[in-house]
C-alpha cells in the first residue's frame, strides 16, 4: 500500500481530514509506542492500520464505546471478529489509560456531567490565594476560612450552620406572613431578624482620618452599624471600635433627609442584639471611594456572638438606609459581588467597575415582592425562578410552583430552600445521575437539613450532574461542585439543596442561598431592574 492510499484509508477509518491528521499524529505514534509491546507488531499491517486508525480517533475526540463495537464490526473480517474485537478493545483501552484519553460512554463536560475531584467538596485550611484582594473592589472573604482575618480557629458544625441558617429562613417567611396557609400563620414579632452569623466579611472604613472596621456583608439587611467606643455592653470579640470623638467629620443623629429616628434596634434569631445612636461621617470603601454624611449604627447595647473580629454589619438591601441607597449618586444602585471559597478571596464592586463586566452576564428581572408596589418595598431582591435542570434534562417542573409568593436571592442564607414539589423532583433526578455510587449509611443527625448524601470514600474523582436553574429572560445559571455538594468528610457528601418543611410559614417561597453562589459573579441593577449571574470563579 503506498503513501496516498494509506493517508486515504487512514481519513476514511477516521472521518479526520488532512489537517487534524497532522496535529494528532505525532502524539498518537508516541502513544501507540508506550502502550503496544514490539513482540505484538507481527499482527496483519491492515488490522495494525485499524488500531492507529482508533486510536488516531481518540485523540481528536473521546467516543463511546458503542461506536467502537460498531466501528470494529464493520470493518474487521466476520471469521475473526470476535478475536480482533475482544484484543483491540484491551488494547485500546489499555492506550487510552497510559495517555489519559477519556473513555466514557458519555463526554466528560458535553453531557451535564463533569469529573470533580472529590478533595476540591471538602472544607479547606490553607488560603490559595496570592495577595488579598483583586484588581479593583473591596476583597471578600469566608468568616471561618483560612483567608479571613478574623481569627476563626474553630469553624461551627454543620448542625450548628443549619440551625443558624433555620433561624434566618424562619425570619424571611415571617416577613410575608399574611401569603402564608392560615394553619401555618406566625405571629413572630416584626423587630425580630435573621440570625447575625452571616459567612461573609468586607472591610469598610468610617470617620476622618479613616477607621477601618471588618463588616458582614448582607442582602436581606439595611441598616449598617459598626460597635461604638462608647460601649455600655460591648461585643467581646470585637477587636475595633469606632471613636466617634477621634473624627473631624462626625455629626450625631439623622442626616438622610424624611429620617428622624435617631436609635435603632436590631434584635436577632438568637437574641443577639444591637442597640444603639445613629450617626453620620464620612464613609470610606476605597481611597477613590469616599462618601461624606454616611448614616450608620454606632452600637452601643450589644451582646451575643458576632464572631471573634466581626465589627458590625454592612447593609446591601434596598431600604432608605442601606449602603445601595446612600452612595446612589455615583454607583446609580449598581453592585456586584463573587462570594468566594474558603480558600480563596472574592470581591465586592460598586457601580462602574461593577458594570465594566456586565456583557459577559446573563441577567434576569427584578420582579416586586408579593404584596408591594414597588422593588424596594419588600426589602429583598425577588426574581423568577422558571425551572431546574440535571444533567442537562430539564426537570419540567411547572412554573406556577415558584410563582408565589417568588423567589429571593440571598446573600446570608446558607443552602437553598426549594417548594417540596420542586424539591422532591429534583432530588429524584439527582439520585438517578449518582445511581453507581453508595449512599451514605450514617444517620442524619438532629438539625441536619440535606438528606440525599453519599459515601465516597478511597475515590480520587467524582462524576457529578450539572444542575442549572433557569430564570426568567433566558438567565440560565451553571452549577457544578461546591455549588451542589456539601459535606465535612468524603463519607458523607449530600446535595446541598433542601425542601422547605411541613410546617414553614411560606411552602412555596424559594430562596436561593449563598451556597448555590459560591464563585458565581452577581450583579444587581437596582435601578435597571435587572440581576446578571456568571459563572467564570472570582476573577476579574
Amino acid at each position: 500500500m503506498n503513501h496516498v492510499s494509506r493517508c486515504e484509508l487512514v481519513q476514511c477509518w477516521t472521518g479526520l481530514g488532512p489537517k487534524a491528521l497532522d496535529v494528532s499524529h505525532t502524539i498518537v505514534l508516541s502513544v501507540i509506542q508506550r502502550s503496544i509491546p514490539l513482540k505484538y507488531w507481527s499482527i496483519p499491517y491492515s488490522f495494525s492500520l485499524y488500531i492507529y486508525c482508533l486510536v488516531l480517533r481518540l485523540a481528536h475526540s473521546a467516543i463511546t464505546t458503542e461506536s467502537l463495537c460498531v466501528r470494529f464490526m464493520a470493518i474487521l473480517c466476520p471469521s475473526t471478529a470476535i478475536y480482533h474485537l475482544l484484543f483491540s478493545s484491551l488494547l485500546l483501552f489499555f492506550a487510552c489509560y497510559v495517555s489519559g484519553i477519556p473513555v466514557y460512554g458519555a463526554e466528560e463536560g458535553k453531557d451535564g456531567f463533569h469529573s470533580t475531584p472529590v478533595s476540591s467538596l471538602l472544607p479547606k485550611n490553607k488560603c490559595l490565594a496570592s495577595a488579598r484582594g483583586g484588581s479593583q473592589g473591596l476583597p471578600i472573604t469566608q468568616k471561618y476560612g483560612p483567608c479571613s482575618g478574623s481569627g476563626h480557629s474553630q469553624p461551627p458544625s454543620p448542625q450548628e450552620i443549619f440551625g443558624r441558617d433555620e433561624s434566618r429562613v424562619s425570619f424571611i417567611n415571617s416577613k410575608f406572613n399574611q401569603y402564608a396557609p392560615e394553619n401555618l400563620k406566625d405571629h413572630t414579632p416584626n423587630n425580630k431578624l435573621f440570625d447575625e452569623d452571616g459567612n461573609f466579611l468586607v472591610d469598610v472604613a468610617f470617620g476622618t482620618p479613616p477607621q477601618n472596621f471588618t463588616l458582614i456583608l448582607d442582602t436581606g439587611s439595611s441598616i449598617t452599624w459598626t460597635q461604638c467606643k462608647a460601649c455600655v455592653n460591648c461585643l467581646q470579640d470585637s477587636h475595633r471600635y469606632f471613636n466617634w470623638s477621634a473624627s473631624s467629620t462626625y455629626s450625631s443623629g439623622s442626616c438622610i433627609p424624611g429620617t428622624v429616628e435617631n436609635n435603632y434596634n436590631m434584635t436577632y434569631g438568637d437574641d443577639s442584639t444591637s442597640v444603639g445612636n445613629y450617626g453620620c461621617d464620612t464613609m470610606t470603601l476605597e481611597p477613590s471611594d469616599v462618601f461624606q454624611k454616611f448614616q450608620f449604627g454606632r452600637g452601643r447595647n450589644n451582646k451575643g456572638d458576632f464572631g471573634s473580629g466581626v465589627d458590625g454589619m454592612l447593609g446591601l438591601g434596598q431600604g432608605q438606609l442601606s449602603t445601595v441607597s446612600q452612595t446612589a449618586s455615583k454607583f446609580n444602585k449598581v453592585f456586584s459581588y463573587c462570594l468566594p471559597e474558603e480558600d480563596s478571596i472574592g470581591s465586592l464592586l460598586f457601580g462602574e467597575k461593577a458594570t465594566s463586566q456586565s456583557s459577559s452576564l446573563k441577567f434576569t428581572s427584578l420582579v416586586n415582592g408579593p404584596g408591594t408596589s414597588g422593588l424596594e418595598e419588600s426589602g429583598y431582591y425577588f426574581v423568577k425562578l422558571l425551572d431546574i435542570s440535571v444533567g442537562n434534562k430539564r426537570l419540567n417542573i411547572p412554573s406556577s410552583v415558584f410563582a408565589s409568593p417568588g423567589t429571593i436571592i440571598d446573600s446570608g442564607t446558607v443552602i437553598t430552600r426549594l417548594p417540596q414539589r420542586a424539591y422532591s423532583a429534583l432530588k429524584a433526578a439527582f439520585k438517578k445521575a449518582m445511581a453507581k455510587y453508595p449512599l451514605s449509611n450514617g444517620r442524619r443527625k438532629k438539625g441536619d437539613i440535606l438528606d440525599t448524601c453519599y459515601n465516597l470514600s478511597g475515590r480520587k474523582d467524582v462524576l457529578l450532574p450539572e444542575i442549572v436553574l433557569h430564570f426568567g429572560g433566558g438567565a440560565d445559571v451553571r452549577l457544578n461542585g461546591t455549588n451542589i455538594v456539601w459535606g465535612s468528610d468524603e463519607s458523607r457528601l449530600c446535595l446541598a439543596f433542601a425542601g422547605n418543611s411541613k410546617s414553614t410559614m411560606n411552602p412555596e417561597l424559594t430562596i436561593i442561598g449563598n451556597r448555590q453562589q459560591l464563585s458565581l459573579t452577581v450583579l444587581y441593577d437596582i435601578q435597571g431592574g435587572r440581576i446578571g449571574f456568571r459563572s467564570n470563579g472570582c476573577s476579574p
